[in-house]
């Protein structure tokens, strides 16, 4: 049943899809309802491989595309479509392909693919932070004095002093700011896009993100190599009587005799984790470890097999070795993935910015704007510590809070969605941040559930989806209870087929034994006369010509190894030549033809009845509803195609 659904939606899509056909001429009629060329066109087109031909077979493809619509419209009428079991399973599909529509724009496309350019490229920058409250309004003191910076630093003042003094990152103390190598996804978005629109050596204007001002320069650019496997051996200071340098430097100098890497990482790597398996450490790519130093070095290898010179990480001392690298895959293969990422990435946010921009731009919405005053005095300490409830009395506005088109949100809804959501807008500073941002998202979730409703009239293509999986279910549902589900639940009748019709079931004979082949007749001749010379049983052990190939084999007489003539008797077959190849057979046991038991072959008796029920369906709608077929316009069609 599941293979028949399948083949309904696959016929399905090809029918919807064709609706954008210009041509609006009548090809047939059921009942009053008209049915025009263009679709009929296109979809015959587009299943022009599941058809034998495109010229003879246009008149069969009517018939079964008739069929199909006779199907639907039965359904119809059956008000199926009213059931609750199809608007359940409906409405899920809908809400599925309107989510995806929704969030796999052109807005998400465009980030997902700007995130995949940027795995491609590598870039080092070093900034200067002061930190700044996400939240803050007034920030004209802390951006003021990033512009200073700014322009000490384009003024040639050392850029790492200038962090070292003056950054407010704990790390600049130590790094001068410097953050090394890195790619998308490894810092907030706005600190990246800043990073990767600079050129080398460039320094930025203050950049805001939820941290506060950066001042970047940018210093380094290159293209990614993808991920590295490594392997290391590492030496730690494990007591005063042992130098770690110096027991590194040893094992460096067998490394550069010729020692092999692997064996000498199990005899003296101290990293618990590696050295059991030869130092091989877990693929990573930039900004995938824990320690800047290991995967500088590591990058720096540029050969398979080349390794580091000793150097010292926080963790100890190493020697790297190059293993192997793995190129960035491409985007199809990475696209379902960085989506992923994306939304759960800092770029969320400003793809919700960039959705909610755009339908804002697409439908009215207001905002009343009593309802901040009025909620900014509901909330009290209460809120705060996640126990506020909301009592409006008898003092609630008779009004919305928000409207999207025609839709509104009233105070107590507003009232009541506040009290849901307080233990995330609680953890917010101001009690006036919160309920903007109470006011944001509930606009921005009014303005998804409205447009889902819209989608159908907007974008043609989501229209033609919908109408696609609203006939699948219909159609499987129509066919379930119509032809599937009565032939699958009558074992009176299923066993009446069996008795009546045992022939269709009669298992074919086989032949078991030893099959030889080879484009050499003389060399089959060869092993024939061996095989007559030997016992049955020890017919294995004879000596084979290079060029004959031997196979055990268990084989219906309808099989396709052995030729149509061939004889079915136990022992050592004559030659025979089949598909350019010389064969004789070995038989050591004909098992003869046989009818399976009832329970073997109930799949193919249910399969063969309800293929029998589906005709007579058919035949039925065809003699219930009124077809009329232009026959002119299918001779055109027939004309168009021989061509």
């Amino acid at each position: 049943m599941k293979l028949l659904f399948n083949f309904y939606l696959v016929f399905i899509c090809f029918v919807l899809t064709a609706n954008a056909q210009d041509s609006n001429e009548v090809l047939f009629e059921l009942d009053e309802e008209s049915y025009e060329v263009g679709p009929f066109v296109e979809s015959f087109q587009k299943n022009s491989e599941l058809v034998a031909s495109t010229k003879e077979d246009l008149e069969d493809y009517l018939r079964l595309y008739i069929n199909f619509r006779l199907k639907i419209k039965s359904a119809y009428d059956q008000e199926l479509d009213t059931l609750n079991s199809y608007q359940k399973e409906f409405s899920k599909y809908y809400k599925q392909i309107a989510d995806s529509y929704i969030s796999n724009g052109k807005v998400t496309e465009a980030m997902v693919k700007e995130a995949y350019d940027r795995t491609r490229t590598e870039v080092r920058a070093s900034h200067i932070l002061l930190n700044l409250s996400k939240y803050k309004e007034d920030t004209t003191k802390i951006y003021n004095r990033a512009l200073m910076l700014m322009k000490r630093a384009e003024n040639g003042e050392d850029f790492g002093m200038l962090a070292k003094q003056n950054s407010e990152d704990p790390s600049a103390q130590q790094n001068e700011g410097n953050l090394n190598w890195f790619n998308t996804f490894k810092m907030v978005y706005e600190f990246e896009d800043a990073a990767y629109k600079l050129d080398v050596g460039e320094i930025s204007k203050p950049v805001r993100s939820d941290f506060g001002y950066h001042i970047i320069k940018k210093t380094g650019e290159r293209a990614s190599k993808g991920q590295l496997k490594t392997a290391h051996i590492m030496v730690v200071n494990k007591d005063s009587l042992q130098d770690p340098k110096e027991q590194i430097d040893k094992i460096y100098l067998k490394v550069k005799s010729g020692d092999d890497f692997h064996d000498l990482a199990k005899q003296y790597s101290d990293d618990t984790n590696t050295s059991s398996k030869g130092g091989y450490v877990a693929a990573f790519g930039i900004g995938g470890l824990n320690s800047k130093t290991y995967e500088n070095k590591a990058f720096q290898l540029k050969n398979i097999g080349d390794y580091t010179e000793p150097f010292q990480t926080k963790f100890g001392w190493h020697i790297v070795k190059l293993i192997e690298v793995e190129p960035i895959q491409s985007y199809q293969d990475i696209k379902e993935d960085l989506k992923k990422r994306l939304k759960s990435s800092s770029r969320s946010k400003l793809l919700v910015s960039k959705i909610k921009e755009d339908l804002e731009a697409r439908y009215e919405v207001t905002i009343n704007e009593v309802a901040s005053s009025y909620f900014l005095k509901a909330l009290d300490s209460t809120f705060d510590k996640m126990k506020w409830r909301f009592s409006p009395g008898e003092s609630l506005p008779e009004t919305y809070v928000i409207k999207v088109e025609d839709k509104e949100v009233d105070f107590k809804t507003f009232g009541e969605y506040l009290e849901r959501q307080q233990r995330s807008l609680s953890k917010l500073p101001e009690h006036k941040i919160v309920i903007e941002n109470a006011l944001n998202d509930l606009v921005y979730n009014e303005l998804l559930a409205h447009h889902k409703t819209q989608l159908v009239e907007i974008d043609q293509d989501f229209a033609n989806r919908i109408e696609e999986y609203k006939n699948g279910i219909l159609i499987f549902d129509y066919m379930s209870t119509n032809v599937w589900e009565p032939i699958s639940k009558d074992t009176l009748l299923q066993r009446d087929y069996y008795t009546s019709n045992q022939d269709e079931f009669v298992a074919d004979s086989k032949i078991e034994g030893q099959l030889y082949t080879s484009a050499s007749k003389s060399s089959i001749k060869e092993v024939r006369s061996r095989l007559k010379e030997k016992m049955t049983l020890d017919t294995i052990s004879i000596q084979l010509p290079d060029d004959v190939i031997l196979e055990q084999v268990s084989i219906p007489k309808s099989s396709s190894k052995i030729p149509k003539a061939f004889k079915f008797k136990e022992g050592v077959s004559k030659i025979y030549k089949h598909l350019d190849q010389y064969l004789i057979m070995n038989a050591i046991e004909i098992k003869p033809s046989f009818i399976p038991e009832f329970n073997k072959v109930s799949g193919k008796i249910i399969s063969s009845l309800q293929e029998k029920r589906e005709e007579q369906l058919i035949f039925n709608l065809r003699d219930q509803y009124t077809i009329k077929i232009n026959k002119d316009i299918l001779e055109k069609l027939k004309l168009k195609f021989e061509k």
